[in-house]
């Protein structure tokens, strides 16, 4: 008789039993599934932030510079820099000025083609550099003009500071140059012409200055 009270009383425990574990599955169903809303709303939110940020990110100006060069100072007063500029972003930008601790001022300056068919030049105080384009500072065309430079020798290296209307200050380390030595090419001498033109800017309207 005991041990079939045992036998009778067990089956209505583990029905109980049961009862409780399935009420319990039941709710963890229900947080399962409440908890898999808030996650999926969760991963959707991080999904459309993350989105919305790389959507941002290709609405910018990515600025890369390559190719800096410095020329050795032919005259005390002035000297050169060359930079090539791309914007791989997907934005324009707009070069607004430079700046180097090795000269008292940097001046931008384009080679342009007169009425009279003589070349002279123009400073320049912004420049473009759209979206996808690169802009090239190369010997008789664009140039950075460096005022007053301090000595500068052969291969020292020079920082640059470039200010963009959107990217800010973009640092450059440009290589110091002497078309003028005895490695330089044969064209050293028509490329050094942007350095001659500026030596008497001071006593020049800078306008009439020919390359």
């Amino acid at each position: 008789m005991m041990a079939g009270r045992r036998r009778t009383m067990a089956p209505r425990h583990t029905t109980a039993a049961r009862h409780t574990m399935a009420a319990r599955r039941a709710m963890t169903r229900r947080r399962t599934m409440v908890g898999g809303r808030a996650l999926t709303v969760s991963w959707a939110a991080g999904a459309f932030a993350l989105a919305a940020i790389a959507g941002c990110a290709a609405q910018e100006p990515q600025i890369e510079t390559s190719d800096a060069t410095v020329r050795v100072p032919l005259t005390p007063d002035v000297t050169s820099a060359y930079v090539t500029i791309e914007n791989t972003g997907g934005a324009d930008d707009t070069l607004i000025g430079a700046d180097t601790a090795v000269a008292d001022e940097v001046q931008m300056h384009e080679s342009v083609q007169k009425d009279d068919g003589t070349t002279g030049m123009e400073e320049r105080d912004e420049i473009p550099v759209k979206a996808g384009e690169t802009v090239s500072f190369e010997p008789g065309k664009l140039h950075l003009m460096l005022m007053d430079p301090d000595p500068l020798e052969a291969g020292e290296t020079v920082a640059l500071q470039l200010r963009f209307e959107k990217s800010g200050t973009v640092e450059v380390e440009a290589e110091v140059e002497d078309v003028m030595g005895d490695n330089a090419e044969s064209g050293g001498d028509m490329e050094s012409m942007d350095d001659m033109d500026h030596g008497d800017m001071d006593d020049m309207d800078h306008g009439d200055m020919d390359h």
